[in-house]
């Protein structure tokens, strides 16, 4: 008798869940795997306990955490893709990188002080103008206006260099 009621229950209830399912997945058979994945669900934890009234609710409440999932799933695969790629391209660009900064540092040796230091300070030492200012007994757009006309030094240098 229960495998009856189920049927019935299925076909009474099965094009409204699935219609819901596709305006939310836009894909005829990824709405019809969640609603046959929905319904299977139903069948095993709720169809015994619940009244008809709140089985359509549920059904689609059901239907769409399976499709939460699978988007969740398929977004993880995606980053893992993502992330593969950016470490060989990071490879690459971190020997480019180590060529260049030993490059910046020729440059950046070559800067008469206060440029060297506040450059330093400010590029490899992560300090704020407001710090280095603090250093040097300066203000903060002494400090900051020290950093820029290093770097433009240092820029100067590099495009001459090629």
């Amino acid at each position: 008798m229960k495998e009856q009621e189920f049927r019935l229950f299925y076909e009474a209830n099965y094009r409204a869940v699935y219609h819901y399912l596709l305006s939310l997945t836009k894909n005829p058979a990824d709405a019809e795997d969640l609603t046959q994945e929905a319904f299977l669900k139903y069948e095993k934890k709720y169809f015994s306990s619940l009244q008809e009234g709140s089985a359509y609710m549920l059904l689609c409440r059901i239907g769409k955490n399976q499709w939460l999932n699978q988007l969740r799933k398929e977004q993880r695969q995606v980053t893992a893709e993502l992330d593969q790629l950016a470490s060989e391209e990071n490879m690459e660009e971190s020997i480019l990188d180590r060529q260049h900064a030993i490059q910046i540092h020729e440059f950046v040796h070559q800067l008469k002080e206060p440029y060297k230091e506040v450059f330093l300070l400010r590029v490899f030492g992560e300090l704020s103008f407001q710090q280095i200012a603090k250093l040097f007994g300066k203000s903060e757009s002494w400090a900051k206006m020290t950093f820029y006309r290093g770097k433009k030094m240092v820029m100067e240098k590099m495009e001459e260099k090629g």
